[in-house]
């Protein structure tokens, strides 16, 4: 049995590798325990290479591929009621590709980003992005936006994480989220072989039910939820399959004579997948 965030014991449902992966019978959170601080795997090799299991071939060209939604995502921002200018913190911004997306669209962007490394590449790219953890910054009621995309997941103690997110909000403050969708029709299938399922880079696992009421106990109010596809470059594709422990040895052994695709014009090739196993919520903050 392991704590689940919402106080509920959750029992053992399967382990990965070394990893115990647990679920909720209240609020179904899957998640994984123990856990412990893995920010030092956010390196610039996590940015471009993907060497050591997970990550991008290269950031840039990685996130070119899904600028689609990302601009679907800004466009959603855009309909809900704000000032102006409209001031928007992108956690976990990396190089600041979206923060760029965000400032092109009419927004007064900035990012934050635990990784030097990508904060000076952000910077050589003129990118308006600050080393730092929402937990440990000074933001209170500054941003009318928050956007935290692929980030949760990750995060090592995720109430602490949307605590700091809903004070750094201004009152009817916004809060865009997205995570891996556990309870996807692709996630369902693949079972434990799910491209996400992949600790110590992903800690937890949502669905509707677990991320909605996570947000709720600490002031947020979903006001929209969609399931989404995403686009990826083919070297994305090609890194994630090569360095899953979820593939058989035999497939990545065959795929292995294949690295030229992350050096080559081939690798930049944009493809739609339809797995439709990516949550995305936004959330009104409320009092708490």
């Amino acid at each position: 049995m392991a704590d689940c965030l919402c106080g509920f014991q959750a029992s053992h449902k399967f382990t990965i590798r070394e990893y115990q992966f647990y679920k909720c019978p209240a609020c179904t959170l899957i998640f994984v325990s123990p856990r412990f601080d893995a920010t030092s795997i956010y390196n610039s090799d996590y940015f471009v290479g993907g060497t050591h299991g997970f990550g991008f071939s290269n950031y840039e060209s990685d996130k070119l591929a899904s600028t689609g939604y990302l601009f679907k995502y800004l466009k959603w921002l855009g309909k809900l009621p704000s000032n102006t200018p409209k001031k928007l913190l992108d956690i976990g911004a990396a190089n600041g590709f979206f923060v760029s997306l965000a400032n092109q669209e009419g927004f007064d962007a900035i990012g934050l980003e635990i990784s030097s490394q990508a904060v000076e590449w952000a910077a050589k790219l003129q990118r308006p992005v600050e080393v730092g953890t929402i937990e440990s910054s000074s933001f209170i009621n500054q941003f009318e936006f928050v956007t935290a995309l692929d980030v949760l997941e990750h995060i090592e103690k995720p109430r602490e994480f949307l605590q700091a997110v809903h004070l750094s909000l201004i009152p009817g403050g916004y809060l865009l989220i997205n995570v891996p969708y556990v309870a996807s029709l692709t996630a369902k299938i693949a079972g434990k072989k799910w491209h996400a399922f992949l600790p110590p880079e992903h800690w937890f696992y949502f669905n509707r039910k677990s991320l909605r009421y996570l947000l709720g106990s600490v002031g947020f109010e979903v006001i929209l939820h969609r399931s989404v596809s995403k686009s990826f470059s083919l070297s994305y594709i090609y890194l994630t399959i090569l360095n899953s422990p979820q593939f058989p040895s035999f497939t990545k052994k065959f795929l292995s004579k294949f690295k030229w695709i992350t050096e080559s014009k081939v690798g930049r090739v944009k493809v739609y997948l339809p797995l439709f196993d990516n949550l995305s919520m936004v959330a009104l903050k409320q009092s708490q």
